[in-house]
């Protein structure tokens, strides 16, 4: 499979970005969420909070796949999740 990232801004989404993409002229329906994690460099090594996060990425919601992990920004990483439901269960559930 081909991996082709755009980058975007989606403003006032409280929890899941609902995406129509167009490949091909077939239209394909995804989903995201984005998470914010507290990363607080203050309180442990970088080496805890890798640590920190790569736990709360493993153990987060096994219907979504990571997708992306952002710059840090205000003590805080932002985590982009995909939905990995196939395109007949990802329209069932609008």
């Amino acid at each position: 499979m081909h991996n082709v990232r755009v980058q975007f801004t989606i403003p006032n989404v409280d929890k899941v970005a609902n995406l129509d993409v167009f490949v091909n002229g077939e239209q394909r329906k995804m989903r995201f969420r984005v998470e914010t994690f507290d990363w607080d460099e203050e309180t442990g090594s970088t080496e805890d909070l890798v640590s920190l996060l790569r736990y709360r990425i493993l153990n987060y919601d096994s219907e979504w796949e990571l997708y992306h992990i952002g710059t840090p920004y205000e003590d805080s990483i932002p985590v982009t999740f995909r939905f990995k439901g196939n395109k007949s269960e990802e329209e069932t559930e609008e």
